[in-house]
């Protein structure tokens, strides 16, 4: 966990919550709405409490894939947000893309690459 990115935190909640909401729609009592049929007298008791039961199947079903909708548009975001870091080949810490050298152990990665540069101090 060490190192997650912000977005990567928005995801897990996501689908906590979806986890959640799922659960707490499939176990929801139906007893209103099956005694609502039946006092209409056109189903029987079975009749009732199967279309209750349908009910909530197509209701959790609506919001799994609301769940996985959300988590393919926040997996984009993840993907093309990127870390902006690099990681360094020496130390193995985290080196803010666009810098040339290693603010912790002082490696230079262009003269690694092979490229001639101006090293500049770092703070």
């Amino acid at each position: 966990m060490r190192g997650w990115r912000k977005m990567t935190w928005v995801i897990v909640l996501w689908c906590l919550l979806i986890l959640v909401w799922a659960i707490a729609g499939g176990a929801s009592a139906n007893h209103q709405s099956v005694q609502q049929c039946l006092s209409q007298g056109v189903l029987s008791q079975q009749d009732c409490q199967n279309a209750a039961d349908a009910g909530t199947g197509i209701g959790v079903a609506l919001i799994l894939f609301i769940g996985f909708v959300g988590f393919v548009f926040l997996s984009l975001i993840w993907f093309m947000t990127g870390r902006g870091r690099r990681d360094c080949p020496v130390c193995g810490r985290g080196v803010k893309r666009g810098k040339t050298v290693c603010p912790h152990c002082g490696h230079d990665f262009a003269a690694a690459a092979g490229v001639p540069s101006v090293r500049t101090a770092t703070t």
